[in-house]
């Protein structure tokens, strides 16, 4: 039986690749993703299967081969910018012959069953492997993802990363549902918005919970939807991306209680949802164009 391998384990990633990744979304509380940022010296994988459905991102330099063991097998050559899928639990080995760059993306089964049962039935549906394909929309998501990652580790991200990830974590199981799935119905287009009475919830328990880590998913069950066409209904409704809505209500709290000057700022930071007073600088001054303090200052 061939090993399944949890690419959110180091050890286990080291049973398939001779070094760990440069950049891991490791310890960085993502939740249904995972991305690893890897270097790698010439090499050839075990076959294996994953217990996560992986999309591969070559960066380049070198060009590799893909050898997806099949009733015939094959091989397939990849080059820079072009990407791979493989299902979780699906065999599949790698090799390439020198020296390559390259994003891994993992989505947990979990995640994308609780996506995709909105739109399919996924007793009917799976996703098909797929190698050496162009699709900038993967790559772009890859690089936006790695670039959220470094930003957060730096400590200079103006985003809640939460957020952000579990958005573009959902984008990218629609994508993968509509494009590389074997759904025979297009995966259905949300016409309309929230109902008057669903918003009203959740712009109340939004602006009730400001000072907590709000994720996509707690806020989508609300309603309940799944995060989604949660996340989608939201923006026709208002406009915004829940992440969005919620930043512009922070600032806009925290705004409120800088009028109050008793309050420190390192306390008002953490009353409106931000746990670095650095980070909460930087995004109030991008909506306001002055600091915290300068704002204060001029009441």
């Amino acid at each position: 039986m061939l090993p399944e391998i949890d690419y959110t384990q180091d050890d286990q990633i080291l049973q398939v690749y001779p070094c760990l990744p440069l950049l891991s979304s490791q310890g960085a509380a993502w939740q249904g993703l995972h991305l690893g940022y890897y270097r790698q010296p010439a090499h050839e994988t075990p076959e294996h299967a994953a217990k996560q459905y992986i999309i591969g991102i070559d960066l380049g330099p070198a060009s590799g081969a893909v050898t997806v063991p099949t009733a015939q097998q094959h091989s397939e050559v990849s080059a820079c910018g072009m990407s791979c899928i493989h299902p979780a639990s699906s065999a599949f080995k790698e090799r390439w012959p020198e020296a390559i760059e390259f994003i891994d993306l993992y989505l947990e089964p979990t995640f994308l069953t609780c996506v995709a049962s909105e739109f399919v039935d996924l007793d009917c549906v799976e996703v098909i492997p797929h190698h050496c394909i162009y699709d900038p929309f993967l790559g772009q998501i890859g690089l936006l993802l790695k670039s959220e990652l470094e930003r957060g580790k730096a400590g200079t991200s103006l985003i809640d990363s939460q957020l952000y990830v579990e958005s573009m974590a959902t984008t990218l199981v629609m994508h993968l549902l509509k494009h590389y799935s074997t759904a025979k119905q297009p995966v259905q287009n949300i016409q309309a918005g929230l109902s008057p009475s669903s918003l009203r919830r959740v712009i109340a328990y939004i602006h009730e919970h400001l000072a907590s880590d709000l994720s996509l998913t707690e806020v989508a069950n609300v309603v309940p939807l799944s995060t989604h066409y949660f996340a989608t209904l939201f923006k026709q409704s208002t406009g915004e991306t829940v992440l969005q809505y919620i930043t512009r209500c922070r600032i806009e709290r925290a705004k409120q209680l800088l009028a109050k000057r008793a309050l420190a700022i390192a306390d008002i930071c953490q009353q409106v949802g931000f746990h670095d007073q650095s980070y909460f600088t930087k995004v109030f001054q991008r909506y306001n164009q002055m600091t915290p303090r300068a704002y204060r200052s001029k009441l």
